[in-house]
């Protein structure tokens, strides 16, 4: 998901290229552009980070001696 004032439901557009996050509480677009805060926490369509397996057992792939 994109953050786009004609899909989101918390994305307001509020003139000129500017759109307000009622989530965030913050300018997500300005002068259509994303800003710092573009998807930012608390951004309902923010994507979790992967946890990443730490080293050290064998998936499966990996030659065993």
């Amino acid at each position: 998901m994109v953050c786009d004032p004609d899909v989101c439901p918390n994305c307001q557009y509020i003139g000129e290229g500017d759109s307000w996050c009622d989530v965030t509480q913050e300018i997500v677009l300005a002068d259509w552009e994303p800003t710092e805060h573009y998807m930012g926490p608390g951004c309902p369509y923010r994507r979790p980070k992967k946890k990443r397996k730490k080293g050290g057992k064998p998936n499966g792939k990996e030659r065993l001696s």
